[in-house]
């Protein structure tokens, strides 16, 4: 049995007290960029000279690749910045964009930024979990922002494997329960106050209501968007704002998903009513009522967007004129939701009906265009659920 090495003289036989045979080494590798210092590595407990000479080659190769100067002086900021240049065209929104770049500006780069990416140790990943979680109540997302870059970093060729993926991070609190939406009894309450509104309050709130849109899909709608004859609504863009934009704030919808649903009787009849009263109301204020393509449904005092403001402070008002809990106005999106399911409508129409992306490939191509039945059956099922509590 060979006990030594043609390739490498630094591997010596030892044995144990029992008479088994084993292999160790001590190999010089070079001089450290980070401390200066000569790195020369021990190791031991080989069962056979093809495994020390594979434990010295595999050294030698992480050394020389991931121990050189260049790439040990790399710091976490420049790894950040080779991230955020890729996730800002992977197509997300620009107002997730800027949250993103909030989390690094507030939490992550404060305690990352100007470390050396090869110094960056588990121990320092835990420890950065830690704070956060003595900070924030819900901080997982902030820290996989953090592990991202890291393996960005790994990609790069930085550093040979990402820290935070043998850390251990501590737990979140329990989410809890969402109650941001109405019972039926309260949705009913709030209903009946509307008439007590100005017009325009009563018909966006109606919108929100028995649609379930996001309230940057409201925002932009025009009244070529809304099918009269055949009472539908085209849901095909949103408001989403970021400094990034640059005043283009107008795009498409989340999940860049454009669908079309039908509209109830009620809530047609109010649309047509409040477009003719717009159209009086434009012309006291000696301003010109653009095309119907122009034209936003809910417009400003000059005739231009709405303030993303306004629906909440509409919503408000009601809320208090019908004495009932407080919600968002992404909670009557939450209240739409909950409806259907209690009113056990088709699960794929109310994904479609309300924009949600459905994940399953084969199952998307097939009700990404949902049949005008499934729609109709769909806003059906919610109807009949509110005609049994006088609900119209």
């Amino acid at each position: 049995m060979q006990n030594t090495s043609k390739k490498y003289q630094q591997i010596k036989p030892y044995q144990l007290k029992n008479g088994t045979t084993l292999f160790r080494f001590t190999i010089y590798l070079g001089i450290n960029p980070l401390t200066g210092k000569e790195e020369t590595v021990t190791r031991s407990k080989f069962k056979t000279v093809k495994q020390a000479e594979l434990a010295i080659e595999k050294l030698k190769f992480e050394f020389s690749n991931g121990l050189n100067p260049a790439k040990m002086l790399k710091t976490y900021n420049q790894a950040y910045e080779q991230w955020i240049k890729s996730y800002q065209v992977s197509g997300i929104v620009m107002s997730t964009f800027s949250k993103t770049e909030s989390y690094f500006e507030n939490h992550i780069l404060p305690f990352f930024g100007e470390k050396k990416l090869a110094k960056i140790n588990v121990a320092m990943c835990e420890q950065f979990a830690f704070g956060l979680s003595k900070k924030l109540k819900y901080f997982h997302h902030i820290i996989n922002y953090a592990s991202d870059v890291m393996d960005k970093a790994v990609c790069l060729g930085y550093i040979h494997s990402n820290p935070f993926k043998l850390a251990s991070i501590p737990k979140e609190a329990p989410h809890q329960q969402n109650d941001n939406y109405l019972e039926v009894e309260d949705f009913k309450k709030l209903l009946h106050v509307l008439p007590e509104l100005e017009l325009k309050k009563q018909c966006l709130l109606r919108l929100l209501m028995f649609t379930g849109m996001r309230k940057g899909e409201l925002l932009v709608l025009t009244w070529s968007d809304v099918d009269f004859d055949h009472k539908l609504l085209s849901i095909h863009a949103a408001y989403s704002y970021s400094k990034y934009n640059e005043g283009q704030n107008i795009g498409l919808t989340k999940g860049k998903l454009s669908h079309i649903i039908p509209l109830d009787p009620t809530t047609m009849n109010m649309l047509k009513e409040w477009k003719e009263v717009q159209k009086q109301q434009l012309t006291q204020l000696g301003l010109t009522r653009k095309t119907d393509n122009e034209q936003f449904i809910f417009n400003n005092s000059v005739n231009n967007l709405l303030k993303s403001s306004y629906p909440n402070d509409y919503l408000n008002e009601a809320i208090q004129k019908a004495n009932i809990k407080y919600i968002t106005v992404h909670g009557l999106r939450h209240t739409h939701v909950t409806h259907l399911v209690e009113a056990s409508a088709d699960f794929f129409g109310i994904q479609n009906r309300v924009g949600h992306l459905i994940k399953n490939t084969a199952t998307h191509k097939f009700y990404s265009h949902a049949t005008m039945k499934i729609k109709l059956n769909t806003l059906q099922c919610l109807l009949d659920y509110y005609k049994e509590f006088d609900i119209e």
